[in-house]
């Protein structure tokens, strides 16, 4: 099947396809790693395309015997090609495959800590002390070790030390520098690029009906090339505490009109999982884009597009009121802030109110 033809399929894999052709080269000459070390911002595409050559290495056995000319560049379009009409691939996305085990942790009453667990690390042994159930390869995906603690890290080590026989890991990580440095030295490390502006937009409208346009440009643009982020937020419901700020900034009203907005907005991030990770991304923007103005670096952030005008006010006043480095230190201390907060089940509201109560006092922006 064309790539052309395919733009009609949804769950499709954009992008990355210099790590795809260079994936297809190992393959085909025998020499692929035991284990790769997937990076880059959340929402790029790590896990589907991890699940996506799961398919390619697992669908060896239905594979038509390619022939002799076949180029690499086809091999690609043979791994794009493979989708919801494929059994394996089915089998893979949605974790039913005898030959493959996909560990992640979502943060529920059951796992308060939102880890994965060690627990879980050990059955891999289920698979790797096995032979294959269909007599080839074997895959192991773990998304992501920034949800393993340092126990976690260990077990996984102790696999990678004696990889298994025809078995590959792929190890997805959003920070490499939060991976213990053993296990980075045992894997290929491959750091994958934010999407295009024009794929992530494709794919936003793959995936929501009815978007306008200039919505999706500016969901794309403010992700940066990250559809995952772009559907979270767009799903999230922040867009109405943003547009509820952009006007209390744009109207200059006393600090009880915001922290009445503050108080609302952290009440609710408790009750919405995307909520929490779409106000911890908007934040890490606002301080980012804050250092990036005080060190005078200019970039494609646009104060007239949606969502943009509070960010843009707010980080033009931090600008001018911190260096970038306090500002990296303003922005570390607001993460642990955070994550503190949320661990522990402390009062969300209140922090929200301190937040933008120090914003408030600290900047003057009346």
């Amino acid at each position: 099947m064309s790539l052309k033809n395919r733009e009609l399929i949804k769950n499709r894999l954009y992008g990355h396809k210099d790590f795809l052709n260079q994936f297809c080269i190992s393959k085909q000459n025998g020499e692929l790693h035991h284990a790769y070390l997937i990076s880059g911002n959340i929402g790029i595409g790590k896990s589907f395309l991890s699940r996506q050559l799961a398919v390619y290495l697992l669908n060896d056995n239905n594979k038509k015997t390619l022939l002799d000319n076949y180029s690499i560049l086809n091999e690609v379009e043979y791994v794009l090609s493979l989708d919801q009409e494929n059994s394996v691939w089915r089998q893979v996305f949605y974790h039913s495959h005898p030959d493959m085990t996909y560990l992640s942790a979502i943060k529920s009453d059951q796992n308060k800590s939102g880890l994965i667990k060690i627990e879980d690390i050990k059955s891999i042994a289920n698979i790797t002390n096995h032979r294959s159930g269909r007599g080839g390869w074997r895959v192991i995906i773990i998304d992501s070790l920034d949800k393993t603690n340092r126990n976690g890290a260990n077990a996984i080590l102790k696999i990678l030390e004696e990889p298994p026989y025809k078995t590959i890991f792929f190890l997805i990580a959003h920070n490499t520098s939060s991976v213990i440095p053993t296990i980075r030295s045992r894997c290929q490390q491959i750091k994958l690029n934010p999407l295009s502006i024009e794929d992530t937009c494709l794919i936003l409208k793959d995936k929501i009906r009815d978007i306008e346009d200039e919505q999706t440009k500016n969901l794309a643009l403010l992700c940066e090339g990250s559809p995952g982020m772009a559907l979270l937020i767009y799903e999230s419901g922040i867009d109405k505490y943003m547009d509820e700020l952009d006007e209390l900034i744009r109207k200059k009203l006393e600090i009880d009109e915001i922290l009445k907005l503050a108080l609302n907005w952290g009440n609710n991030i408790p009750k919405n999982p995307k909520l929490s990770l779409a106000t911890q991304f908007i934040f890490d923007k606002l301080f980012s884009e804050s250092a990036l103005r005080a060190l005078n670096i200019n970039n494609n952030f646009s104060s007239d597009q949606q969502f943009y005008f509070s960010i843009s006010k707010l980080a033009d006043i931090l600008a001018q009121t911190f260096t970038s480095n306090e500002l990296a230190n303003i922005h570390m201390d607001w993460q642990k802030e955070f994550q503190f907060n949320q661990a522990n089940y402390l009062d969300m509201g209140i922090f929200m109110q301190q937040t933008f109560y120090k914003l408030y006092s600290q900047m003057h922006f009346r």
